[in-house]
């Protein structure tokens, strides 16, 4: 019935949280000071949630689907590496998260101090994206 179709019925198609990378695009192309701080946390979530879905999907970590201090442990995941690529991209989303977090809860900081980091914070985010493909299509299978 009802139930086993929610257990067992067709795979949906997962959400390409990529997607929210071009998202940001479109918000800081009318670079005011809510755009900006949204666009910053719209690039984040591009890198985050791609960077979990590799654990979770492709690296068979489901310690990583949710829970507390998810985003910590994610970025602590990666730093700790063995493997350079994903300690590398462990760092870049540990300093997008800090700055994420400046952008949605951090009313004393100047609309500058966002402005002026859009540039690095695109670039750290499309590294991250596509440093993730590269692994998904050869992971770091840690023995």
């Amino acid at each position: 019935g009802f139930y086993q179709n929610l257990l067992f019925g067709p795979v949906l198609k997962m959400f390409d949280f990529s997607k929210y990378y071009d998202s940001a695009d479109y918000l800081v192309k009318i670079p005011n000071e809510a755009n900006v701080r949204s666009g910053i946390s719209r690039y984040y979530y591009a890198g985050f949630c791609t960077v979990r879905n590799y654990l979770v999907e492709t690296m068979n970590e489901s310690e990583f689907v949710m829970g507390h201090n998810i985003h910590r442990r994610i970025c602590d995941r990666l730093i700790g590496s063995q493997d350079d690529t994903e300690a590398f991209i462990g760092e870049k989303l540990s300093d997008l998260k800090e700055l994420r977090n400046e952008a949605d809860y951090d009313w004393r900081l100047d609309f500058n101090h966002f402005k002026e980091s859009i540039s690095s914070v695109q670039r750290d985010t499309k590294l991250i994206l596509e440093q993730i493909d590269s692994l998904k299509t050869s992971p770091p299978f840690e023995l």
